[in-house]
């Protein structure tokens, strides 16, 4: 128990280190109501929850037949449906910048099409998180629809009852408890949006995510930007408590009951599916063609790592760079998470451990690259290490949460039975505990390292180009420095990465 507290005090003060120092330097109360009730602080507050609140509202709507069609069918298209689960937690953010400007810009192929633009406006931020978050749903719903005995609904259908009256009374309150959990989530993404937001949407549509940024850029103002994160925060820490509220409905079942094919489900999926997998495919084969002269071309992999252009942009240090600290950080924070839940013994430790560290996960990015600029200023800490641990706080609480049914539900008696005839812990752990656990500690260790790969919010609120380049952050810069063929090339690589670490992960979670 000692051994179990130990590292979760440890993990703890990972992240009350920048935090603590900053609000114990910068926070007033004073400041704090008079920086809250401003016109400014009031329009920020307004336009995020707006736009978070009409993004739930607009994924829920396009996710409910594809939810419907992945519930009642096993084939291609639902699994290829199923499968974009991976693109709120995987997908790079600048990639999917990049590919929306390349369809929905003035010159874009759907803006062409349908003659619009709707970048730089509210359409295209509530778009975009339509197509990041709306997954969420389709795998909740589905997931919660798959747990339906079929005998509810064969006895329904004996006693009389049509589709409208089995969905109203049987599928929806079912459901309700998974959509209400996936609509906080989408709710929760889309209100700390930064990369999104400050790209697709730009200042007038700010919020606390890029409103600290933004702040610490221009007048480097801690007061004001704490205000900010505090307001985040709390808001944060209540939608974290509701998403644990709604139980989500889960039955032991033999066979769940399969609904006909509607031709409408059908077509609407299959609109879906071209819609999220527009802007994937766009994103990854953006490098191998020239938008603007119709061509296809190898020049922005040629050019991306000639000498010229890494003169002036690092890439190919950024590489190293990425490679580098995502491989550190994805074996440390597989280390301290499975300690940890290795040392779980009691139902009572798991909740202790659940609200200590999944609840850190309402800090927001944008906040603590905040606290460890200022660990950088005043105290000259390397940005290597400061990413680092930034990089360790995020991740910490993702990888308990892909780790925790594994590890806690290992049978341990046979480790037990090894005790008796001799065995110490590290035989145990080499002999026994690894070779049962190692697809899904390698699975973890990918998705980390695939998520701190396309990081973008810590690095790039920190303003760490200059001094320590990852690619995320390298990526952006070639966009804003119209180095078009550059930056396509620079997202294609970034998203073959991701998806390769993505599917070699999700194949070793399946072999479990």
């Amino acid at each position: 128990m000692r051994k179990l507290y130990f590292f979760i005090i440890l993990f703890l003060i990972l992240w009350l280190i920048p935090i603590g120092s900053l609000i114990l330097n910068y926070f007033d109360v004073k400041d704090f109501f008079e920086i809250l009730f401003k016109t400014r602080t009031l329009r920020i507050l307004k336009y995020t929850f707006l736009q978070a609140s009409l993004s739930v509202i607009i994924s829920f709507l396009i996710s409910f037949f594809p939810s419907l069609y992945v519930a009642n069918n096993k084939n291609y298209l639902s699994k290829i449906l199923e499968n974009s689960f991976f693109i709120p937690f995987f997908f790079p953010p600048i990639p999917t910048i990049i590919a929306f400007s390349l369809l929905y810009s003035s010159n874009g192929l759907i803006s062409k099409l349908f003659n619009i633009n709707i970048l730089y406006s509210l359409t295209a931020i509530i778009l975009a998180h339509s197509f990041y978050n709306s997954p969420i749903f389709v795998k909740y719903i589905s997931d919660s629809l798959k747990s339906i005995p079929k005998n509810y609904i064969e006895n329904a259908i004996i006693d009389g009852s049509n589709r409208w009256y089995i969905i109203k009374y049987i599928k929806i309150p079912i459901a309700l408890p998974a959509i209400l959990k996936a609509s906080f989530l989408v709710f929760t993404y889309s209100f700390v949006s930064f990369a999104i937001v400050l790209s697709l949407g730009g200042i007038k549509y700010s919020t606390f995510e890029v409103a600290i940024f933004t702040t610490l850029r221009s007048s480097l103002d801690f007061s004001k930007a704490l205000t900010y994160a505090i307001i985040q925060f709390i808001v944060l820490l209540i939608l974290n408590y509701i998403i644990s509220l709604p139980k989500i409905f889960e039955m032991n079942i033999e066979e769940n009951y399969v609904d006909k094919n509607n031709i409408f489900v059908i077509l609407f999926s299959i609109i879906y599916l071209i819609f999220e997998y527009s802007i994937v495919l766009t994103g990854t084969f953006s490098g191998f063609f020239d938008f603007i002269n119709r061509k296809f071309t190898l020049k922005g992999f040629i050019n991306l790592f000639s000498k010229d252009l890494n003169a002036y942009y690092p890439i190919t240090k950024s590489f190293y760079n990425t490679i580098i600290i995502s491989s550190i950080v994805s074996f440390i924070v597989l280390l301290l998470t499975y300690i940890i839940l290795r040392n779980i013994k009691s139902h009572k430790q798991v909740i202790i451990s659940n609200i200590l560290i999944i609840s850190s996960m309402g800090v927001s990015s944008a906040f603590l690259a905040m606290g460890l600029l200022y660990l950088n200023i005043n105290f000259s800490i390397p940005y290597y290490i400061l990413l680092g641990l930034g990089y360790i706080i995020i991740s910490v609480p993702l990888a308990y949460t892909f780790m925790q049914q594994r590890v806690l539900s290992f049978d341990y008696s046979i480790l037990e039975a090894a005790k008796i005839d001799g065995a110490n812990k590290l035989k145990l752990f080499l002999y026994i505990e690894f070779p049962l656990l190692k697809n899904t500690l390698i699975a973890v260790f990918l998705q980390i390292f695939a998520i701190i790969f396309g990081e973008f919010t810590i690095s790039y609120t920190m303003q760490s180009m200059d001094y320590f380049p990852l690619i995320s952050n390298i990526n952006y810069s070639l966009s804003n420095a119209r180095y078009y063929l550059e930056s396509q090339a620079l997202a294609s690589i970034t998203i073959l990465i991701v998806f390769t670490i993505f599917n070699i992960s999700n194949f070793l979670n399946k072999e479990n």
